[in-house]
């Protein structure tokens, strides 16, 4: 392996610890939920929840985390960016199941807490 592949991997096992928190950190910045006043919480849950069913599924909510870090660019948008897409799935697939802790399969307004 070249020295180029051998950095290159170092900095990759360096660089994934710090992503992992990346998508939390960015969801409660774009969502603004947990603290954040009702309506605030409410309405980014209805931006999120695309077909109006009263629930967020994953696919809803992958896509309302990505327009949004796309559309607020930053240092957390330009780290969740360098991620591959395989590890940028696994990161909200994970913050999506911490948020339906029952295992629903859908977010309702209850679950919509980042931080959670």
């Amino acid at each position: 392996m070249s020295d180029f592949s051998n950095r290159a991997a170092a900095a990759r096992v360096l660089f994934l610890p710090f992503a992992v928190g990346v998508a939390g950190i960015v969801l409660s910045d774009v969502v603004q939920a947990q603290d954040g006043p009702r309506d605030q919480r409410t309405e980014s849950f209805r931006s999120a929840d695309t077909n109006r069913d009263g629930r967020i599924s994953e696919e809803e909510f992958e896509a309302f985390v990505k327009i949004r870090l796309g559309s607020s660019g930053g240092m957390r948008a330009a780290m969740f960016n360098r991620l591959t897409p395989e590890e940028q799935k696994a990161r909200l697939d994970e913050k999506f199941a911490q948020m339906d802790a029952s295992g629903k399969g859908y977010l309702t307004l209850d679950d919509w807490r980042p931080q959670s």
